[in-house]
Formats: C-alpha cells, sequence, structure tokens
C-alpha cells in the first residue's frame, strides 16, 4: 500500500540537474581524485557533501502549498508523483513532499537516511505531527538533520543533531537539545537573542491535505531562498527579503499570482495551467 511512498527515486541525475548540479561536476567537486564516470552519483558521505545539496535544493525548489490550497486536491506523497511535480514539472512542494524526494535522492547517494515526524511548536501547545525531516548518519557515525522543506527559517545545510551548542547557518543561528523525555526541540535563535522554537522530533501527509484545521488547507504558502535573501508568499502578500531589506507586495488578483510564482519561483507556466488566472 505505501510502497510507492519509500520507492526508489526515479533518476538521480535528473534531480541533481534540478537543483543546479550537473551530476559529473558535483561528483568531481567530493572526488576529485577520481576519473570521470557520468554514470556514477556516489558521494563521499560527508557534511560537507550534504551541505552542498541542500543549499542547491533550498536556492532552486520552491516551497509551496498549491495544489492543496489552490485546487483542493490531495496531494500524492508516492515518490514518482513528487519526482514528475518538482522535478518533471519543475513546481515545488511541502515538507512530506520535498523532504520525501530528498531523502530519496540522499538514499540513491548511498546516505543512511531515516524520515522523522515532527510537531510545529509554534502551531500551539502541543500541535499534532505536520512535518517531516530526515536524520542522515555520516560515514564518521555523527548524525545530523537535513531539512528542505520547512518553509520558513531553515538552516541552508545541515545540523549536527546530538550538538548541544549553537549552530550558525548563513545568518541564522539554531540550537537542538534533547529533553528529558528522549525527543528533541528544535530551536531559532533570532538576532536579538530571543528564541523561537520551532520544531519537536517524535518516535507521515493525508492530514496536511485533508484536515480541517491544516495550515496549508486554509493559507496559501511559498518560500524560495536567492542569493542575497529569499521570496514568499503569504496568502496574497508577496514578501522579497534582499540584503536585509524587505519589500512586501500586495497580490490582488489570481493572475498577479500565477506571475509571482513564475517570476520568483521558477514555476514554468505551463506547469500551473490548472491554477486560477
Amino acid at each position: 500500500m505505501y510502497e510507492g511512498v519509500f520507492s526508489p527515486i526515479p533518476d538521480p541525475g535528473a534531480y541533481l540537474a534540478r537543483i543546479g548540479l550537473e551530476p559529473d561536476d558535483y561528483r568531481k567537486a567530493l572526488h576529485p581524485e577520481l576519473p570521470d564516470s557520468p554514470s556514477a552519483f556516489s558521494a563521499r558521505h560527508s557534511k560537507d557533501a550534504l551541505d552542498v545539496l541542500v543549499r542547491a535544493h533550498l536556492m532552486s525548489v520552491p516551497f509551496e502549498d498549491l495544489d492543496i490550497y489552490e485546487l483542493g486536491r490531495e496531494v500524492s506523497l508516492e515518490i514518482c508523483d513528487v519526482f514528475d511535480k518538482s522535478v518533471g514539472r519543475r513546481r515545488g512542494g511541502f515538507c512530506f513532499e520535498l523532504n520525501g524526494l530528498f531523502c530519496a535522492l540522499l538514499e540513491a547517494l548511498g546516505f543512511e537516511c531515516r524520515a522523522i515526524a515532527v510537531r510545529v511548536l509554534f502551531e500551539g501547545e502541543f500541535p499534532p505531527i505536520g512535518h517531516r525531516s530526515t536524520i542522515v548518519t555520516l560515514a564518521d557515525g555523527k548524525r545530523v538533520v537535513c531539512d528542505v522543506g520547512f518553509g520558513g527559517p531553515t538552516p541552508l545545510g545541515a545540523l549536527y543533531l546530538d550538538c548541544a551548542d549553537v549552530q550558525h547557518s548563513g545568518r541564522l543561528a539554531f540550537r537542538y537539545e534533547k529533553r528529558p523525555d528522549g525527543l528533541y526541540k528544535f530551536t531559532y535563535i533570532q538576532r536579538d537573542g530571543a528564541e523561537m522554537p520551532l520544531h519537536l522530533f517524535v518516535a507521515l501527509g493525508v492530514y496536511m491535505s485533508r484536515g480541517d484545521n491544516a495550515r496549508f488547507r486554509n493559507e496559501r504558502v511559498l518560500n524560495i531562498l536567492r542569493e542575497n535573501g529569499s521570496a514568499a508568499i503569504q496568502d496574497d502578500t508577496l514578501r522579497l527579503h534582499n540584503d536585509g531589506v524587505l519589500t512586501e507586495i500586495e497580490l490582488k488578483t489570481a493572475a498577479e499570482r500565477k506571475a509571482a510564482y513564475i517570476k520568483y519561483f521558477g514555476m514554468p507556466e505551463e506547469s500551473l495551467t490548472e491554477l486560477p488566472g
């Protein structure tokens, strides 16, 4: 019944190209000592390798909930369907789609991965499981968390899980805390020192597509990183962050929203034909 959710990724090379990493260029950057081998996608299982992949994904594939919010459609989490949407049609997706596909890519590259379920802490005192992330065990035995599908304050690479110190990623800072009950609390450290709890990892997205209180049934959400900042849409407001400067633009019509999806989030117009506008 769930085989498709955990099936291998159809084409690792096409996925790498989608996020701007030509397969052999990526391999050679990590293995300069090896001869050319265009058909080999293996990579040294290091944090540096993960950092390259995570950043490339965040800069290329938008977080978006358009199928759910605009079309009221239940989203398939089967790898072949997510691959067709995000790679073939150059769309994006939400966490269960993006992190599921990313996990499949990492497995194709030989990384040791496992999916984890997450509660998003700013959605209530005890929110339902509403997020998926990935834990990777590196060749040296250390565990890191990779997340390409949060759509909020997010690290630009992998972060060490079993480390209580503040970890910096780009301009942002985060911390993992192992609680007495064995769960991990993930906190965003803001510039003024204030702490914003983000996640609580627990022991995957029909709820996200069908639940009356699910965020994506009630709110349009898109986010993608750019070289000097990010672009985001929340409902009808486009927010552009550029070198610390925020510009807000109201998207008054469906046509304006669709134009923004194309211009700022890199979605081809032909992949948006089912949306209004």
